[in-house]
């Protein structure tokens, strides 16, 4: 390998080794920032009390969305899926379990 070659290649993995913090920190920011963005857990089951839903049940966070059991208003057991960002309810499917 010539010197040149050499000194670009050391370069090559300076600029790499420098720059893995900083890409990681910017994630991190971002991952921050989406969650900064989302309703927490208490606030989903707040938003669902005050709309008459009880036995609030399994509440699982996928991704931009939280899936709920619960039972509805009516009385019936229901499946929601819930915007994370928003506190949409965004389907409420019957519970046959």
């Amino acid at each position: 390998m010539s010197h040149f070659n050499s000194r670009i290649a050391t370069l090559a993995l300076a600029a790499a080794l420098t720059a893995g913090p900083a890409v990681a920190l910017a994630q991190n920011e971002a991952g921050a920032n989406a969650n900064a963005n989302t309703k927490s857990l208490v606030d989903v089951v707040q938003m669902l009390e005050s709309q008459d839903y009880t036995q609030i049940d399994e509440v699982d966070r996928d991704m931009d969305r939280y899936d709920v059991e619960a039972t509805d208003p009516a009385g019936q057991r229901v499946e929601l899926t819930i915007d994370a960002r928003t506190g949409e309810i965004l389907r409420s499917e019957r519970d046959d379990d």
